[in-house]
């Protein structure tokens, strides 16, 4: 309840910033936009008929995926999901999926721009990620670099810290949202406390797998992180809001999607 909008309180965190970010991709760039979930609602397939309907001379389809990162659960399942609802019947357009763009210049400029007023006297950057199970990370790794979820979250914090001009020493990869012992460690519910003790009391965390705020940052991140870093003696804790529907991630997208 304390991350429910008071004027939508029916519509989730996510939902309510990704349709934000439709609007705004709507108004500043002139093309109809709609809002998809790859679990939940609305589903792919009612997103396409409701572009059907905006825009019955559609030519092309563009599917840009709000996680910056490939894992099997979310990026490969879209592309599953997808091909199986487009093939159920003939189109006249075509559909283009943009790839994972962890390393896209674009991104990085964008997150840097949007995170460096947030980083002013802090002692460490912490960079949360979603956790998944190993062995299914260890699936992608096998597979190459492409599909290697670990590799691409750390040359998206080696970016953003080159950019930033930020020694990577000075930053840490926690993970959150695990559900068993054998999902990619370290844990930040379970380390973040531990932060004050090993001399590091002011702490920003940034969370780049996410482009919008959902109830992992905020909740996760903003309220439990937050609770247990200064219950362990910490004296500052700023979180990085994601991108949402800012200017610099519209910018962004039109440029990762279009190359311009």
């Amino acid at each position: 309840s304390q991350i429910w909008r008071k004027e939508d309180p029916e519509i989730s965190p996510m939902i309510y910033f990704m349709q934000k970010l439709a609007q705004s991709l709507e108004a500043k760039k002139n093309i109809p936009v709609e809002v998809a979930m790859r679990y939940g609602e609305p589903e792919i397939e009612q997103a396409l008929k409701d572009l059907e309907k905006k825009c019955p001379l559609l030519h092309e389809v563009v599917v840009f995926p709000l996680y910056p990162h490939y894992a099997q659960s979310t990026t490969q399942t879209t592309i599953d999901e997808i091909g199986r609802v487009f093939y159920k019947r003939p189109h006249s357009y075509r559909l283009q999926l943009v790839e994972p763009y962890f390393d896209h210049p674009a991104f990085i400029n964008a997150l840097a721009k949007h995170a460096e007023p947030y980083l002013k006297d802090i002692d460490k950057l912490v960079f949360s990620y979603h956790s998944l199970p190993v062995d299914q990370v260890e699936a992608g790794w096998k597979k190459g670099r492409e599909f290697d979820y670990v590799y691409q979250l750390k040359e998206t914090n080696r970016l953003f810290c080159e950019k930033l001009n930020i020694q990577l020493q000075y930053t840490l990869l926690l993970y959150a949202s695990q559900r068993g012992n054998n999902w990619l460690k370290p844990f930040l519910d379970k380390d973040i406390s531990d932060l004050p003790r090993l001399g590091w009391k002011k702490v920003a965390v940034i969370a780049p797998g996410f482009p919008v705020d959902n109830l992992e940052t905020l909740y996760d991140i903003d309220i439990e992180a937050r609770e247990l870093f200064m219950k362990a003696g910490g004296e500052k804790f700023v979180f990085v809001p994601s991108l949402n529907n800012s200017d610099e991630w519209i910018e962004a997208i039109w440029k990762i999607t279009v190359g311009v």
